[in-house]
């Protein structure tokens, strides 16, 4: 819809933005086992929030169609592998408890998903949608500053052996 209402672009071409992130997406879960090992969880999602609030705050500052999908390709490669680390930090926190973490964490992904749209869309009436859009721009770069609370909890972490 930003493409081709705010952006004038064709229908044909707005649906790129879709594809961009739906691939991006796509190759960010691919290879997200090899960047956890590489980088590590907080810095993963660190990155990751970085570059899904960046690229789609430039999409929307930049205010062009082709600039749009490079930006939802971005959001799509950002939050790929943000999710996984959420839940995988949250199975580890107490693992005779992990099903129950998992499923909290999951319920408030869906409520996110349901709700989301909706304020978004709401806001949008009142101020347009690229000002609408800037929400989960901001909220992925606060995914970025609050990726330090994934570190395993001193109780959750197993004592290494000491001799």
């Amino acid at each position: 819809m930003y493409l081709r209402d705010s952006l004038g672009s064709s229908p044909g071409f707005a649906a790129a933005a879709y594809a961009a992130f739906s691939i991006m997406m796509m190759a960010g879960r691919l290879v997200g086992d090899r960047l956890t090992a590489r980088l590590g969880p907080v810095r993963l999602v660190q990155g990751s929030g970085v570059l899904a609030g960046v690229g789609l705050g430039l999409a929307l500052l930049v205010g062009h169609p082709v600039a749009g999908v490079a930006g939802f390709g971005l959001l799509g490669a950002g939050l790929a592998c943000i999710a996984p680390q959420v839940f995988s930090a949250a199975g580890c926190q107490d693992p005779a408890r992990a099903g129950q973490a998992i499923a909290r964490v999951a319920s408030l992904g869906f409520l996110g998903f349901v709700v989301g749209p909706l304020v978004i869309g709401a806001l949008a009436e009142f101020t347009g949608l690229p000002a609408a859009l800037a929400i989960p721009a901001v909220l992925a770069l606060f995914v970025a500053l609050a990726a330090p609370s994934l570190r395993p909890s001193p109780a959750a972490t197993p004592a290494t052996a000491e001799g």
